[in-house]
C-alpha cells in the first residue's frame, strides 16, 4: 500500500489554535498596579497643595521681616503676631499682651528669646519714634528683629509638641 492512498481510520479536521491573548482586559495584577499609581499621585498633589497652604502664612512673614530688615522691632513682633493668629486659635492669641505674649512665643521655640529681653522688649516697643537711636540702640533693635525673624522661622507651623502651651 502505497501512503498517499492510505487514509487515516478515524476522520479528524486538522487542529486549530486558539488566538494568543489580547492585551485587553488587563490582568488583576496590572489593574492593582494602575489603582496604586494613580492613588499615590493624587496623594503626593493633596500633600503638597496642604503643605503649601500650610506655610503661606510663614513664607509672607518671613518675607516682610526680611524686606524690612531695619524696620522697627514693633513692625516686626506686629508681623509675628499676625502670623501666630494664622496657626494658632484667634482667641486665645488675640488676648496675649506683654509678658504672656513673651511667655507664649518662647513656649514655642527650643531655646527661649522673648521673655529674658522683657525690658529690651518694652523700651523698643513703647519709646518714641524721634527718639535719638545711638549705635547700641540700632544694635539692640536689630537683635530683636532678629529674634522675631528665629521664631517664624522655627515655631511656625506649630509642631505637635507644643500644640498645649497653655499649660507650659
Amino acid at each position: 500500500m502505497n501512503a498517499s492512498t492510505q487514509t487515516h481510520p478515524l476522520p479528524l479536521k486538522p487542529l486549530h489554535l486558539p488566538e494568543a491573548p489580547g492585551v485587553w482586559p488587563l490582568p488583576w495584577g496590572y489593574w492593582a498596579l494602575l489603582a496604586t499609581v494613580i492613588i499615590t499621585a493624587l496623594l503626593l498633589v493633596w500633600l503638597t497643595r496642604h503643605y503649601t497652604r500650610k506655610a503661606r502664612a510663614k513664607k509672607a512673614a518671613i518675607k516682610l521681616i526680611g524686606t524690612h530688615s531695619s524696620s522697627s522691632p514693633s513692625a516686626a513682633i506686629e508681623i509675628v503676631r499676625q502670623a501666630a493668629l494664622s496657626y494658632f486659635p484667634r482667641e486665645d492669641i488675640a488676648k496675649l499682651s506683654g509678658k504672656q505674649w513673651l511667655a507664649f512665643l518662647d513656649s514655642q521655640l527650643d531655646d527661649p528669646r522673648f521673655k529674658a529681653k522683657d525690658s529690651q522688649w518694652q523700651h523698643a516697643l513703647y519709646r518714641k519714634a524721634d527718639s535719638s537711636n545711638g549705635a547700641d540702640s540700632q544694635d539692640t533693635d536689630n537683635a530683636l528683629v532678629n529674634d522675631c525673624l528665629h521664631w517664624v522661622e522655627h515655631a511656625l507651623p506649630p509642631k505637635r509638641k507644643f500644640r498645649n502651651w497653655k499649660q507650659s
